[in-house]
């Protein structure tokens, strides 16, 4: 399940889910962030992994889109993490 982050009007919107047991991650855990953007035809897509910032897949972001959104992503990296932290412990 993914839960709001941030929704710029008409513009990007960030979500995230919930912490992820995966032993193949350092720490045993991974969190995915999923940036969407409305387009004439559907919408652009990029989903990361948390921690690492490793891009799990991109569609249709351009390189400089995509280069702001990892932006975005490392600022509030530390935020998302105590969100979806919680979502661990409240689920």
């Amino acid at each position: 399940m993914l839960y709001p982050y941030a929704e710029f009007p008409g513009e990007l919107s960030i979500t995230y889910s919930q912490v992820i047991k995966d032993s193949e991650m350092k720490n045993g855990e991974k969190i995915f962030v999923h940036f969407e953007k409305p387009t004439d035809f559907g919408f652009k897509e990029a989903r990361y992994i948390l921690p690492g910032f490793k891009e799990v897949y991109n569609y249709d972001f351009t390189p400089s889109e995509t280069k702001k959104n990892l932006d975005i992503l490392k600022r509030n990296a530390p935020l998302i993490i105590e969100c979806a932290k919680e979502k661990k412990t409240s689920a």
